[in-house]
């Protein structure tokens, strides 16, 4: 089936509120996160993604990415293929994940054809050159040690939204999520310091409505403050509920297979 899709970062997440017929019970920002992760990890997907990296007004950096993952055994895998700048082309990078556990990273270099485990709680590791990180790509899913609440309700972009408030473990500050209630859709994220400073903020700047009418993000920012940059992201080609190659989603095969004809 050829849809467009959530988004690059929302591809993670969506959700679906449960509750029986006239009747919803109170979820808890756990549940919700739940079933974000639980709506988005049901398909299996291939998302073509064009990324801009912007300082002030001038770009520094244009890439093409295509972005896949899968539910596998109930652990998520992603990964990342580098088809643009020449320089980054043949680069990637494969993402495990499972529910309570530490995520796992693993980058393949095309120059040495080596496999290098990448520590994926890094919040600084810059992927590809892009400017993302680790986190933008997982910052939604629950984490082992992670607590989360529902700090406030509230207006967002025109819609009712909860805004949920993740706090890892230790004095590291926390993030602020934005869930619409009618389709748990996020709409913004902010990274906050221990010291509460905005470091980091994603929000969705464009949505498309697909054949039943339904909103979905089709392109998002993010804003690193200190550093000045802009990160434009635009999905696509979305296929979902395709059939992907378990070697593509392998640490020990993703690197040097061939997926495309």
């Amino acid at each position: 089936m050829i849809r467009y899709a959530k988004s690059v970062l929302v591809v993670l997440l969506g959700g679906a509120l449960l509750g029986a017929p006239g009747f919803v019970h109170a979820m808890t920002a756990h549940e919700i996160l739940e079933e974000i992760a639980k709506r988005n990890l049901a398909d299996s997907f291939r998302v073509f993604l064009r990324i801009t990296t912007l300082k002030g007004k001038k770009t520094i950096s244009k890439h093409r990415i295509w972005l896949m993952g899968k539910k596998m055994n109930g652990e998520g895998a992603f990964f990342l293929d580098f088809e643009a700048p020449e320089e980054s082309k043949g680069l990637r990078i494969l993402f495990r994940v499972a529910k309570d556990k530490r995520p796992a990273a693993y980058m393949f270099l095309p120059a040495t054809g080596r496999t290098l485990p990448l520590a994926a709680d890094n919040e600084s590791a810059n992927i590809g050159e892009t400017g993302l990180t680790m986190t933008d790509f997982l910052t939604f899913m629950p984490q082992a040690g992670e607590s989360q609440t529902i700090a406030r309700e509230e207006m967002n972009d025109g819609k009712d939204c909860y805004v949920i408030k993740i706090t890892p473990p230790g004095d590291k500050g926390h993030r602020l999520v934005w869930v619409t209630k009618n389709d748990f859709l996020i709409l913004k994220s902010q990274t906050i310091d221990a010291k509460g400073k905005v470091q980091r903020t994603f929000r969705v700047v464009e949505f498309f409505r697909n054949e039943k009418g339904r909103e979905f993000p089709r392109e998002e920012e993010i804003v690193i403050v200190d550093k000045k940059t802009r990160i434009r992201l635009r999905q696509e080609n979305a296929l979902f509920g395709i059939e992907i190659s378990d070697e593509i989603l392998d640490p020990k095969t993703f690197g040097k297979y061939k997926w495309r004809l």
